[in-house]
């Protein structure tokens, strides 16, 4: 049985893996290629202290062409490596192409799941250090200074336009460094081994604020096309229809969650109601179970008029919008009932982010024929009817 429960276990793991694109690293722990790549870092490090241009792409170029790719510099350290040498264009062309992997692999409107995977150099050593000191990404105050640098600097017009852009698109934006690893699939989830699998790099996301105001993905998408217009060459065009494309979607996304109710007009719910009569002092207590237009509802309201006070009543939903709803009714036992409901509801409200649940209050009004025998204070126990005008309140989960 162990040995089964493992087998499916490690085959859910490798099922998710492959899902998300997740796959062990090259490794060459203390292998004569790693410990030539780590000379040739630390002559990189030198360099850079001294800011020999020439020296340091060159010693660039070795690494990434070391057939170790991003094992040997990965490409943060070489964005803060442009960063560090005042090389505006190649530090913005480095974190566009570093972002596109990134949004080209999410999926938009979901909180978690694969977002981006990206592997860091397999080196932890002084030029990290340095890096790190010098050029800080992982806060979106250091991440909107270094964008501000290249806007303020001495790239051509439309990198400092395309610059200006981001700013405003990756406000609440910052990268993982590479002291911390974070899971691909929970990207809180961060722990020590960098080598055991990829991992998420961007981190980014939109305020509860900004979701909120029904023109923010308007403008967004306004400053992205504008973009485009004005340089229709760019390079960076892709990106920009990219991000077009994910904020149309989550615009749509977030305007379905926050109007949910659209989708639920005639379709279903639980409630509770309370009902008092303004001529006496009677009241109804109701219980409500809506599917589809069918509303079966348990009715216990105590009536000096009549006999019985537990009533069953079958109602059809026959006219609903956000707030009005109008429900024809019939049903009781001894008591025959018939009338009409009216609910005005002035609160709709979302119960959790995530998932399209809401409730509603409402204030309801409703007439009702009843008849049925009376409660025996007369003589006998004929049937008699009489009219009903009730008000009240009631509490909805849908």
């Amino acid at each position: 049985m162990r040995i089964c429960l493992l087998f499916v276990l490690l085959l859910n793991v490798f099922t998710f893996a492959a899902s998300c694109n997740i796959y062990p690293l090259p490794t060459f722990a203390d292998s004569p290629e790693k410990q030539t790549l780590a000379k040739v870092r630390d002559s990189l490090l030198t360099s850079l202290q001294v800011q020999d241009s020439n020296e340091v792409f060159r010693l660039v170029n070795v690494l990434k062409n070391s057939g170790y790719d991003e094992r040997a510099l990965d490409n943060y350290e070489l964005l803060q490596i442009y960063l560090m040498m005042n090389q505006y264009d190649s530090a913005l062309v480095t974190l566009v192409r570093e972002h596109s992997r990134y949004i080209t692999n999410s999926y938009v409107g979901e909180m978690y799941g694969c977002s981006h995977v990206a592997p860091y150099s397999a080196f932890d050593d002084k030029l990290v250090d340095y890096a790190n000191t010098k050029i800080d990404l992982t806060t979106n105050e250091n991440f909107q200074k270094q964008l501000n640098r290249i806007s303020n600097g001495t790239a051509k017009q439309e990198y400092r336009d395309f610059t200006n852009l981001m700013k405003v698109i990756l406000k609440n934006t910052s990268l993982n460094d590479k002291h911390k690893y974070c899971d691909a699939n929970y990207s809180w989830n961060c722990f020590d081994n960098r080598d055991s699998v990829q991992r998420v790099r961007f981190v980014e996301y939109y305020t509860f604020e900004e979701l909120k105001d029904t023109l923010f993905f308007d403008s967004l998408i306004e400053k992205l096309i504008a973009f485009k217009n004005k340089y229709p060459e760019s390079e960076f065009n892709p990106w920009i229809m990219k991000q077009v494309e994910l904020n149309d979607a989550a615009r749509e996304s977030e305007f379905k969650r926050r109007h949910y109710y659209l989708e639920r007009f005639y379709t279903g719910g639980l409630g509770g109601e309370y009902f008092n009569s303004p001529s006496k002092n009677n009241f109804e207590l109701n219980v409500v179970l809506q599917y589809k237009r069918f509303i079966l509802t348990a009715n216990y309201g105590p009536d000096d008029d009549f006999e019985y006070c537990w009533n069953v009543l079958l109602g059809v939903d026959v006219f609903e919008n956000k707030l009005f709803k109008i429900v024809p009714f019939v049903g009781g036992y001894n008591t025959w009932m018939a009338g009409m409901q009216f609910e005005f509801r002035p609160w709709i409200f979302e119960m959790g982010y995530d998932f399209p649940i809401g409730g509603y209050f409402s204030f309801n009004a409703k007439y009702v024929f009843k008849y049925g025998e009376n409660s025996g204070k007369a003589d006998d126990y004929k049937r008699h009817f009489k009219h009903r005008f009730d008000f009240g309140v009631g509490f909805h989960i849908w």
